[in-house]
C-alpha cells in the first residue's frame, strides 16, 4: 500500500525555481520538494505549487511516453518496451498490465497533486481574478488527468479532494458519466477564468480548456460541441498552420514561437530541463530504433506526400540512416525498415555523437495543434452530414493541411478519406489508439501485419483496460472492468 499511498494520499507539491516573473518556470523539472505547511505564505508559493502541478504533466506515458500507444494499435512496433505492445499481442490482463498501470498511477498523482494545490492555494491573499485564474489553471490540468483515465478505463474512482486517511482512499469507482460531468464542471470553470490570449508561455488559456473540451466532445461522438468548440478556436484568429512540417515538433525549427500550438508539455535544453536522462525522442525513437513505423501506416500515404520525408526514413538494412545530403547515421535496429524522425533533428548531425547520454533534448511536447482542431471539425461535420460532406469549411480545413503536406486537395469528405488524414497527419501523438477505440474499429485491426511473422491480436474487451491487480488489492471497493 506504500507506494498508492506515495502517490495519493501523501503528494508533495514539486517547487520550481523562479527568476521574477519568467515564463520560463514550467520549462523546468522542479528541483526540490517542500512540505506543505512550511508553504502558501507568498504568491510565489501559489506560482511555485501551480508549476508542480504542469510537472506532474511530465510523468511516464502523459509526455512523450505517449507516442508509443500509437504502438499499442498499428502505427508503430515499440522495440524495447514489451509493456505497450500488450494490446498487439493480445496479452492485456490485470496481472499483466504494464504502460496502462503506469498511466493509471501518473494520472492519479496528477490528480493528488491538483487537490493538494486547490486545497491550500487560497491561505495566499490574492486579488480575485488572480485567485480565479490560478485555480482555472489547476482545475484544467486536473480535468485533462481524468480524461486520461476515463477514456480508457471508463468509471474510475473519484478524488476530489486529497485523501484524509486510507480508509477514504478504499471508495468504488464512479460511473463513466459522473466521471464525465466532474471534468465539465472543471473546464467550465477553466474556460470562464483562463486568459483570453493566444497560447505561449506553457500556461493554460482558454482555447487550450476549448480543445480540451473538444477533443471529450469528439470521444463521445457529440457533433455539435465539436463544431461549436472547433470553430471557436478557429475564428479566435489566434492560431494559424505552421508553414512547414518541423517547427510544431523541434526547438531548432522555431517550436518556440510556433503559430499552431494550443497546448504543450514544456522542456528546455538543459542537464535538469530535458526530457530524460537519456535524451528522449530523439534517443530512443531515432537514435535505437524504439519506436519503429509500421508498413501499414507508411502505406497510408501518398505518393509525393512532404510527410513521408520530412517524418520517416526507409532503412534497407534497418540500422542506417542516409540524409537527402548524403550524411549517414548507424541507428539501432529499427524491425520494420522504417524508422521515426518527426521529433529528431536530423538536420544537425552533432546531437547525435559522440553519446546518446549528451542529447539534450528540450522539444515541448505538444498536446493540442491548430491541425488535431481542423481534423475535429471536419469530422464532426462530415459525420453531422450522415459520413460525406461537402461543406466548405471542413474541406478547407483538411485541404489547408494536405496542401502544406504536398498532396491534391479533396473534393468531397467521406468518413474513410478523414480517419485516414487524421492517422496520416497525427501520427506518433499519442492519438491513434484514441480514434480506434472511439472509431470502434479494433477488429479492423485484427490480424495486420507489425513487421516480420509478427500480426497484430486485437481483442475487443480492449476498448476499457482492466485495473492492475494490485490496484484491486489496494481499494478492496474497486471492482474490475469487464471482461477481465
Amino acid at each position: 500500500m506504500k507506494t498508492f499511498l506515495n502517490h495519493i494520499l501523501l503528494p508533495a507539491l514539486f517547487v520550481a525555481t523562479l527568476t521574477g516573473c519568467s515564463d520560463d518556470f514550467l520549462d523546468k523539472n522542479p528541483p526540490q520538494e517542500i512540505a506543505a505547511g512550511q508553504f502558501w505564505t507568498s504568491e510565489g508559493d501559489v506560482q511555485m505549487g501551480l508549476a508542480g502541478c504542469y510537472a506532474r504533466l511530465k510523468g511516464t506515458y502523459l509526455t512523450w511516453h505517449r507516442s508509443y500507444f500509437d504502438a499499442a494499435a498499428d502505427n508503430g512496433w515499440a522495440q524495447h518496451y514489451g509493456d505497450i505492445r500488450l494490446m498487439q499481442s493480445g496479452t492485456l490482463d490485470p496481472a499483466n498490465s504494464g504502460a496502462p498501470r503506469t498511466l493509471y498511477t501518473s494520472c492519479y498523482t496528477g490528480i493528488a497533486s491538483c487537490n493538494t494545490f486547490l486545497k491550500n492555494f487560497k491561505k495566499v491573499s490574492l486579488p480575485d481574478a488572480a485567485a480565479k485564474a490560478y485555480e482555472a489553471e489547476a482545475r484544467f490540468l486536473r480535468a485533462m488527468f481524468y480524461f486520461e483515465l476515463v477514456q480508457h478505463w471508463g468509471g474510475v474512482v473519484i478524488y476530489k479532494e486529497v485523501p484524509a486517511d486510507i480508509e477514504q482512499l478504499k471508495i468504488a469507482k464512479s460511473t463513466r458519466e459522473e466521471v464525465y460531468k466532474f471534468i465539465e464542471e472543471d473546464l467550465n470553470f477553466a474556460v470562464a477564468n483562463l486568459p483570453d490570449d493566444a497560447y505561449k508561455s506553457g500556461h493554460a488559456v482558454k482555447t487550450s480548456a476549448k480543445a480540451l473540451q473538444a477533443r471529450i466532445a469528439l470521444f463521445q461522438s457529440k457533433w455539435d460541441d465539436v463544431i461549436s468548440l472547433t470553430s471557436s478556436i478557429i475564428a479566435s484568429n489566434k492560431y494559424s498552420l505552421a508553414t512547414d512540417l518541423e517547427s510544431p515538433f523541434i526547438k531548432g525549427k522555431g517550436q518556440a514561437s510556433c503559430p499552431e500550438i494550443i497546448f504543450s508539455i514544456k522542456y528546455i535544453e538543459t542537464r535538469d530541463g530535458r526530457q530524460s536522462g537519456d535524451g528522449g525522442q530523439e534517443v530512443e525513437f531515432f537514435r535505437w530504433g524504439g519506436l519503429a513505423p509500421t508498413k501499414d501506416l507508411i502505406d497510408e500515404y501518398e505518393t509525393g506526400d512532404l510527410r513521408l520525408k520530412k517524418w520517416y526514413y526507409y532503412s534497407p538494412n534497418k540500422t542506417t540512416f542516409e540524409r537527402e545530403d548524403g550524411f549517414k547515421f548507424q541507428t539501432e535496429f529499427t524491425a520494420t525498415n522504417y524508422g521515426l524522425i518527426k521529433f529528431a533533428a536530423i538536420w544537425d548531425p552533432g546531437r547525435f555523437i559522440p553519446s546518446e547520454r549528451d542529447i539534450l533534448t528540450g522539444h515541448d511536447i505538444v498536446l493540442f495543434r491548430l491541425s488535431d482542431i481542423y481534423l475535429m471539425n471536419a469530422e464532426a461535420q462530415m459525420e453531422k452530414a450522415g459520413g460525406t460532406t461537402a461543406d466548405a469549411k471542413a474541406l478547407s480545413y483538411v485541404n489547408a493541411i494536405r496542401s502544406r503536406a504536398g498532396v491534391p486537395a479533396f473534393t468531397t469528405l467521406t468518413r474513410a478519406l478523414v480517419r485516414k488524414e487524421r492517422r496520416r497527419e497525427l501520427a506518433f501523438e499519442g492519438l491513434r489508439l484514441f480514434d480506434v477505440v472511439r472509431w470502434r474499429i479494433g477488429k479492423d485491426l485484427n490480424d495486420k501485419l507489425i513487421h516480420s511473422n509478427i500480426r497484430l491480436k486485437w481483442d475487443d474487451k480492449f476498448y476499457i483496460w482492466p485495473f492492475s491487480q494490485s490496484e484491486i488489492d489496494i481499494n478492496t471497493a474497486l471492482k474490475q472492468n469487464e471482461g477481465y
